[in-house]
């Protein structure tokens, strides 16, 4: 079989999922959870967001701060649905709220037109504009206003509620940036002149994939990447400003983030505490900045935030895109947090995605394949070896591999749908339950979570009703 062919047969594989082919539906199934710190079963645990929730003096509600980031090719995609909707609805549904009330109406700074008001937001911008050469001698483009942040909140019981802030990094981007390069070519307005004469399959894969999709990926690792890390940490500040009290309206609608975080180290911002949720690419966002403040020797507000955190990476991309970081400035090693403060990362992969990776697999590689200096065991099993990479990277690591993703029937059995495995974790009942309730030696918490107690109420009442 020709190379061509080989080509010319994974196109079709994914033009026929696109099209919304009838497929079989498969089960959840999470397979045993890995934990980097140690092999021993009772490592692979994590609290999750309904244990994360606390209580601060003043405030009658637990509540758990969550900052969400998103992959690649969201905001410029005319037909996906609002950031962070499937989440927001995954979480109502596990508490047995109503999901039509939960779903996000607008993005963020936009009004919503049956109300023609905004939510909360506020907008991360340069200090001075970032002026970019382009390929054209004496023509650049700058970028300005860098990410846009909201927040929705989300009471769930009388004494429970998660406050969701949503980190739009993409839109402004796109506009400034990406629609330059690549917009004169997607299916949209007068760009329809030239994508229309494709074939209908190729002009949906070269958006969905291209276009839309790895355009972000490039812009990331290029000159653009530190607008954004500098950005998102910006909005990091200004999240944990308003979760003490110190709201958008007083932060104003529009800061930079140098002046945002300065506002924050001179600000108490003692707050309930926080936790992260990241798709895709987002991952190795929020990645990159939560290690870059935890090893800049500075203590700021962005490190209390790290603090005793988790961090939920829904289809991560760490080791792909990390091949990016290779001889990069050695950074300081990050601060000995004891075992209640040290950060955890869950990275939740399902098996058939064709862009996520597995962490702990790929630190066992890189230490095994790498050359130590400091004399340390190459096994990357042995215990001091574990404790030698977690102290590195700052975090624990849990790796939760999975399989949810339907197959494509029936001539293609084999082949699952590579979109769902990428960006269905939120529709997944029972792998939200994990996310609010946590696990407890390598197993799904099933005790003092109010999430998995209503789960088992309704599976009672259910079997009552077949009877």
């Amino acid at each position: 079989m020709t190379l061509t062919r080989i080509y010319s047969g994974a196109l079709a594989l994914l033009a026929i999922v696109l099209t919304g082919c009838a497929t079989s539906k498969v089960p959840l199934t999470v397979h045993p959870m890995k934990a980097l710190s140690s092999v021993e079963p009772e490592a692979s645990q994590f609290q999750g967001l309904e244990f994360l929730a606390d209580i601060v003096p003043g405030k009658l509600k637990s509540r758990v701060n969550i900052v969400y980031v998103h992959g690649i090719g969201w905001t410029e995609n005319p037909d996906a649905d609002q950031l962070a909707g499937d989440f927001l609805s995954g979480i109502a549904t596990a508490y047995g709220r109503e999901v039509e009330e939960q779903i996000i109406k607008t993005s963020c700074g936009k009004e919503n037109p049956s109300t023609g008001k905004t939510s909360p937001h506020v907008y991360i911008k340069n200090p001075i504009p970032h002026v970019l050469e382009t390929a054209i001698a004496g023509s650049t483009l700058e970028l300005d206003k860098l990410v846009c942040m909201d927040k929705q909140v989300l009471e769930v019981d009388p004494s429970l509620e998660f406050v969701l802030y949503r980190v739009f990094w993409d839109d402004i981007f796109w506009n400034s940036l990406q629609f330059p390069h690549v917009g004169q070519d997607d299916d949209q307005g007068t760009s329809k002149d030239i994508a229309r004469l494709r074939r209908k399959y190729n002009r949906r894969l070269k958006d969905e994939l291209i276009n839309f999709g790895i355009s972000d990926a490039v812009m990331y690792l290029g000159a653009a990447g530190d607008d954004i890390r500098m950005a998102v940490e910006g909005a990091l500040c200004s999240a944990s400003l308003d979760a003490a009290g110190y709201d958008f309206e007083r932060q104003g609608r529009e800061i930079t983030f140098e002046n945002i975080c300065t506002l924050a180290a001179n600000t108490s911002t003692r707050s309930n505490q926080f936790a992260f949720v990241t798709e895709s690419l987002g991952s190795k966002i929020m990645y990159d900045v939560l290690r870059r403040a935890m090893t800049d020797g500075r203590d700021t507000a962005v490190d209390d935030m790290i603090r005793g955190s988790e961090t939920f990476m829904l289809a991560n991309q760490i080791p792909l895109l990390s091949l990016s970081d290779l001889n990069k400035p050695r950074t300081e090693l990050p601060p000995d947090f004891s075992p209640s403060e040290r950060p955890k990362i869950v990275a939740m992969s399902e098996l058939n995605d064709f862009l996520t990776y597995e962490l702990i697999p790929f630190y066992r590689q890189l230490w095994y394949r790498s050359q130590r200096t400091d004399g340390s065991v190459t096994d990357p099993d042995d215990p001091r070896s574990r404790e030698t990479i977690v102290r590195g990277l700052g975090f624990d690591v849990i790796d939760m591999r999975l399989e949810f993703a339907d197959k494509v029937v029936p001539v293609l059995n084999g082949f699952s749908d590579p979109l769902e495995a990428h960006t269905g974790h939120a529709g997944q009942p029972e792998l939200m339950r994990y996310i609010l309730c946590g696990a407890r030696m390598g197993k799904l918490n099933t005790q003092g979570c109010l999430a998995t107690e209503l789960a088992a109420e309704l599976g009672t009442q259910l079997d009552k009703d077949r009877r």
